[in-house]
């Protein structure tokens, strides 16, 4: 029996002082990336002007509004996450401090991902490199890894049901790779799913606000996803764990571990087969953001071929939910299943009034109809794309 090391809690966020609230000043979480901006550019990597040394805040004894500066964008829970632009080729980038191997298996999760064999299922984000501080850190963070910049999955929404199609086809593979691996991920949540923003967007949008450019120059206006096919990525390997499932003891691990406590198991308070958590994990994203929604996402209409795969992946009873390989060979079937006319049907928000859906279907299916004419595929497909803007070696 292989048992994951147990979380540990988050240290207590410290109250804010008044500059640190209207981010005149760094957050306790960004000094860390202040301190290391010429550090980081020596390597190839330039953070925004926000962390460069001496940096005052733009909006002061100014009449400008601090929200609509770019360097007032700040969050204090991303401590050991900073996005950066790679000096080499302009590239968004994104850095992370990973966690100490006396905190998590992160590291070596990470490192089991990019010593596999290529395969076409590995939705991992990649890592690009590897770079030591140049001191020692008191929390043992020694490293920063540097990854692709990645952007929310569900923004903008799906247009069609082909889009709905082939996001469910990567993201049940990719989690179908991960447990191929002997991986669990252990918080298979819906914002630890991301997708490559370079097809859908003409310029880099910002990491807080994607409404915009990154440079914070003019609006960054998302295009289609039929058009211009996406590849879609897990991330967060803290809590992940490498099993062996040769022994003849099934794995369990206890409870509560993860971002979605709704997990039966962890209600009932009963040891886990991770790998069945994993698949309600995944299953509850679809379920609370396509099927039936939440406080956050509305329900979609034209999605009903799926609640029969989601609602067994979410059973209460985890011996009666299916495999990831399982899910993969019955989305396979109900994929082939779907007509034409079907994938190219559009997903609306279910609380919108039928009227108005109906209303804007004839401009819907007129473009529709112009990707028929121009054989656009209802199904997007990523590997098609003649240019890649996330580089996986």
């Amino acid at each position: 029996m292989s048992i994951p090391t147990p979380a540990v809690p988050p240290l207590p966020i410290p109250e804010l002082t008044e500059q640190e609230l209207t981010h005149e000043v760094l957050l306790d979480s960004e000094v860390f990336w202040g301190n290391h901006y010429d550090w980081l550019k020596e390597r190839g990597y330039l953070l925004r002007p926000r962390y460069r040394p001496g940096w005052v805040s733009s909006w002061v004894g100014s009449n400008k509004w601090r929200g609509g500066c770019e360097d007032f964008q700040a969050l204090q829970i991303y401590k050991f996450n900073l996005d950066a632009t790679r000096l080499s080729d302009g590239m968004p980038v994104m850095l992370r401090r990973p966690d100490p191997p006396s905190r998590s298996n992160e590291v070596k999760i990470t490192q089991v991902f990019s010593s596999a064999s290529i395969d076409r299922r590995n939705h991992c984000a990649p890592i690009y490199e590897t770079i030591s501080l140049p001191e020692p850190d008191p929390g043992e963070r020694n490293s920063v890894v540097i990854m692709p910049f990645l952007v929310e999955w569900n923004e903008p929404e799906f247009e069609t049901v082909g889009e709905v199609v082939d996001f469910c086809t990567q993201v049940f593979e990719g989690l179908e790779y991960i447990h191929s691996l002997n991986v669990a991920h252990n918080d298979a949540k819906f914002d630890n799913i991301m997708m490559d923003w370079s097809p859908l967007y003409a310029h880099a949008p910002h990491p807080f606000r994607t409404s915009l450019r990154r440079d914070w120059s003019g609006p960054s206006s998302p295009r289609s996803r039929t058009l211009y096919p996406v590849k879609y990525y897990f991330i967060d390997w803290d809590l992940s764990e490498l099993h062996d499932r040769s022994a003849s003891t099934p794995i369990r691990v206890p409870p509560g571990y993860g971002g979605d406590q709704s997990v039966p198991e962890f209600q009932r308070n009963e040891l886990c087969d991770p790998f069945a958590v994993d698949v309600y994990c995944l299953g509850n994203v679809f379920r609370t953001k396509l099927i039936e929604g939440d406080i956050y996402c509305s329900p979609r209409r034209n999605v009903d071929f799926l609640k029969g795969l989601i609602s067994d992946m979410t059973h209460d009873d985890p011996a009666k939910r299916p495999t990831m390989s399982q899910v993969v060979t019955r989305f396979e079937k109900i994929r082939k299943g779907l007509w034409w006319w079907k994938l190219r049907s559009r997903v609306s928000d279910k609380n919108v009034p039928l009227l108005l859906h109906w209303l804007y279907s004839p401009i819907h299916w007129a473009v529709q109809l112009s990707y028929i004419v121009r054989r656009i595929p209802a199904i997007p497909d990523y590997t098609r794309n003649s240019y890649h803007g996330i580089s996986e070696v």
